[in-house]
């Protein structure tokens, strides 16, 4: 369902050109409008902490200068946790995916994304907080097909990984699963306990990364 709330958004990229061609495709959606516009990380933390108003969604670029996305987007969860957060790259590989899902984001997309997904992400983040391209599910499903048996987990287990890796609610997971929500709630809350995690999105980095040890979030990402 699309809202008919004008989402705002904010946009970080230090291509200006690139920047413009985002934001008059934005501003073309029916319900959404740039508000913010910044080179940098630096640039939209400074204007954000002069606004009375908050954007509902921000669009962070992860290569740019002084303060890059990955860094922006731990400020931005840290202090405006209400806000949510796309990542945008060029480098589309499983480190930044899972580095990305890890600190927080609530969607990973492709520069070359076309517009109808793009609007179709921000409203899902707005809506539900996440979003998952088809390419993240393939990263999600290649890892747990080679590595998630080792970590003894069940078929249910990794069948409720899977899916929380797509846009459904815990509601339709459960449907899907033939199970009640009850219990899906208990696979969550397990596995939320098992990897040391509190949020959908950090449980994502985990299921692309099954396999790997656990992650300490005071010590630097390690590829497994």
């Amino acid at each position: 369902m699309t809202t008919n709330k004008i989402i705002s958004i904010a946009l970080a990229d230090d291509y200006p050109i690139f920047r413009k061609g985002l934001r008059l495709s934005i501003n073309e959606f029916s319900n959404c409008a740039v508000d913010v516009e910044a080179n940098d990380g630096l640039e939209l933390l400074n204007i954000l902490e002069k606004r009375t108003a908050l954007p509902d969604v921000c669009l962070l670029d992860i290569s740019m200068p002084k303060m890059d996305g990955y860094e922006t987007l731990k400020i931005l969860k840290a202090k405006y946790p209400q806000i949510k957060v796309i990542m945008l790259s060029m480098h589309y590989n499983e480190y930044a995916i899972i580095k990305c899902f890890r600190d927080g984001a609530d969607s990973f997309l492709p520069k070359e994304i076309n517009p109808e997904e793009l609007h179709l992400a921000i409203n899902k983040v707005f809506e539900s907080g996440l979003y998952y391209t088809e390419i993240v599910n393939q990263h999600v499903n290649n890892v747990l097909h080679n590595k998630a048996m080792n970590t003894n987990l069940s078929e249910n287990d990794i069948k409720f990984l899977r899916l929380s890796c797509t846009d459904m609610t815990y509601k339709e997971i459960a449907e899907e699963m033939g199970l009640s929500l009850r219990t899906i709630d208990g696979y969550r809350d397990k596995l939320f306990e098992r990897f040391k995690v509190s949020s959908r999105p950090a449980l994502v980095a985990i299921t692309i990364s099954a396999g790997i040890k656990k992650i300490d979030n005071s010590e630097e990402f390690k590829r497994s």
